[in-house]
């Protein structure tokens, strides 16, 4: 057995566009082997947990090419290139619900899928207030937002409804109160 360690010999790009990028990588294995390894490469996202004063929990409902399904989600999108999170998330929030954050607030970051992406989520949590000039959505999103008590929301969690891996985290982190106030991935 080697000492577990990997080598990149070389990397090439098959595909790149302004939100992803997919790389392949020529890799030597602790033993010997060399194998391609395809890497998802991503600047990011923001993702906030917005609470209304009534107890509801602000969410998106969108279509999902991958999954060829609409999904009810947090909302979330691309953090740019030299962007704060923080501003992201107020940003994605306001576009994609005509929401504003007050008291917007750091939950964690977290890998989404270490095996297959450099991809980070930057959960947020706010409480939500209603602003007359949005949404504003982007060109090419087409979605509606949708108010679901936290209750509700959990349950939709729990019956497998509500399946995105950041949903998931900020629904439940919200609910159950659990994790620390930060920390994750930077």
């Amino acid at each position: 057995m080697t000492d577990g360690s990997w080598s990149t010999l070389a990397s090439r790009y098959v595909y790149r566009n302004r939100w992803c990028a997919l790389r392949v990588d020529e890799v030597r294995l602790p033993d010997g082997a060399t194998i391609d390894y395809c890497v998802l490469e991503s600047g990011g996202f923001a993702s906030v947990v917005p609470l209304t004063d009534e107890g509801g929990v602000v969410l998106v409902r969108q279509w999902r090419q991958p999954l060829g399904r609409f999904t009810l989600e947090l909302p979330s999108g691309a953090v740019d290139a030299g962007e704060d999170p923080e501003e992201a998330a107020r940003r994605e929030l306001f576009e994609e619900t005509g929401y504003r954050a007050q008291g917007l607030e750091r939950l964690v970051s977290v890998h989404t899928s270490t095996g297959r992406t450099d991809e980070v989520c930057h959960l947020f949590r706010c409480r939500a207030l209603p602003d007359e000039k949005g949404p504003a959505p982007e060109p090419t999103e087409f979605l509606r937002s949708v108010v679901v008590p936290l209750g509700e929301a959990l349950e939709k969690v729990a019956a497998g409804e509500i399946t995105d891996a950041a949903t998931v985290l900020g629904i439940s982190w919200v609910a159950g109160g659990c994790g620390p106030r930060s920390g994750g991935v930077e």
